[in-house]
């Protein structure tokens, strides 16, 4: 009888087991895949981004190739090939990208830089501008240009929700990127 009532008890275990096994995986592990997998996807565009993603990158200076590489590889358009070359003795900094302009979409990419620039500016203090090269296209943004626009210091802005007011959801506004192609 003492049997019996053990092996209940071990079918009973075994049981629930198997249930608390289906549910983590079929139900806890593919909702936290979705998750990560929308985080990334948001990390390549302007207006979803988490500028939070790049606080291990921030430096005094723009000399240091792999923070540079690992800065720009978490923000938007990281999923697009590139490389960098970075100029010491005016502390700026050239990204070839290895796509067009037109195979990723204009306003996209337009809005992207902005954001990128502003971003890596606020992250790197003493970086002066940024060129960016496309196949058949190029476009440079000055220090200056985004404080004018942005305000000073830059890295100021690299808090979540002043970020999110003061550069995303200006981003939002086409005439707004529009100022800085035309």
């Amino acid at each position: 009888m003492s049997m019996n009532k053990k092996s209940k008890r071990i079918s009973c275990l075994l049981g629930i087991a198997v249930i608390l096994f289906c549910i983590i995986q079929f139900g806890v592990i593919p909702a936290d895949q979705e998750k990560q997998e929308k985080y990334a996807q948001n990390q390549t565009d302007a207006l979803t981004h988490d500028i939070t993603s790049i606080e291990d990158y921030k430096s005094p200076y723009i000399g240091n190739a792999s923070n540079t590489g690992n800065l720009f590889w978490n923000l938007p358009l990281n999923n697009v090939d590139m490389k960098f070359e970075i100029h010491s003795e005016t502390c700026a900094l050239t990204v070839n990208y290895l796509d067009t302009v037109w195979n990723i979409g204009e306003e996209k990419v337009q809005r992207d830089l902005i954001y990128n620039s502003v971003a890596a500016m606020a992250a790197i203090d003493n970086l002066s501008g940024i060129t960016y090269n496309f196949s058949g296209k190029s476009y440079s943004f000055s220090r200056k240009q985004m404080e004018d626009v942005f305000g000073s210091p830059l890295s100021e802005l690299l808090e979540q929700e002043k970020w999110s007011n003061e550069v995303q959801d200006k981003l939002s506004a086409a005439d707004f990127v529009e100022q800085f192609f035309s």
